[in-house]
């Protein structure tokens, strides 16, 4: 499914300042679509998921997520997502149908040798005796190295 919009939908969530319910329900929406457009023509980035199944993203549990509460938060969480470009609505719902989002983030695969140099894992760890806390648990002899 859609691992890849799922990681690019934390770093849009974070760059675009979206609240904690948008976030989950951006993060939610990104993990329900998928990467790449189907053979059977289902196209990539694409949320087809009701208001209830929304709800539960945002924390409301059966019965309660088809619940007036769960229908006001879901409303909130789409407008701010709408409204800060994180998704566009393609869609309304209504007659059977659930509305259709489509999410303005990036699911492409990269490639293993462009994500090595482009995202290189820095590991910094302060030197001894800068702001580190040096315990000796109980029991244990103290050795110097």
């Amino acid at each position: 499914m859609g691992l890849f919009a799922a990681k690019s939908a934390v770093l849009v969530a974070a760059r675009l300042g979206l609240g904690n319910a948008a976030t989950r329900l951006l993060l939610h929406m990104a993990l329900e679509c998928w990467d790449e457009d189907t053979p059977d023509g289902r196209p990539a980035r694409r949320y087809f998921g009701g208001r209830e199944m929304s709800a539960v993203a945002l924390g409301f549990t059966a019965p309660e997520n088809g619940g007036p509460a769960a229908h006001q938060a879901v409303k909130r969480a789409v407008r701010e997502l709408v409204k800060k470009g994180a998704i566009v609505r393609v869609r309304a719902g209504g007659r059977g149908l659930p509305a259709e989002y489509e999410l303005l983030v990036s699911s492409s695969k990269p490639s293993a040798a462009r994500a090595a140099v482009d995202n290189p894992v820095v590991l910094q760890f302060p030197a001894r005796g800068q702001g580190v806390i040096e315990r000796t648990p109980q029991g244990v002899a103290h050795r110097t190295p």
